[in-house]
């Protein structure tokens, strides 16, 4: 997992590999060092993203719930099994999916 800032008030957050039980905890500290920050947008570049369990499913709506109010959730090359699994939990109707 790559953290990064970009721009200002966009965060961008590079996904590889599984997101699982052992994953989550890590991507919920580094969201955590987000909150109150004036962060207008987490971009999730998902690329390489192979995987995701509950987990990862509670760290991402975290990120949208906790981090700042009206923020913007972006995942970015979702692979279809990864999308479908946050279609069917009912995310894709609060964070954007985006292609390259």
């Amino acid at each position: 997992m790559e953290f990064t800032i970009m721009e200002g008030n966009k965060a961008s957050i590079t996904l590889a590999g599984k997101l699982d039980f052992a994953k989550a905890p890590l991507l919920m500290e580094g969201l955590t060092l987000l909150k109150g920050k004036d962060i207008s947008t987490i971009l999730f570049e998902c690329k390489e993203l192979t995987y995701i369990s509950s987990a990862g499913i509670r760290a991402l709506i975290f990120a949208r719930q906790k981090i700042a109010p009206g923020m913007i959730v972006v995942m970015k090359d979702v692979c279809d099994d990864v999308a479908e699994v946050l279609d069917m939990c009912g995310l894709s109707d609060f964070i954007e999916f985006t292609a390259s």
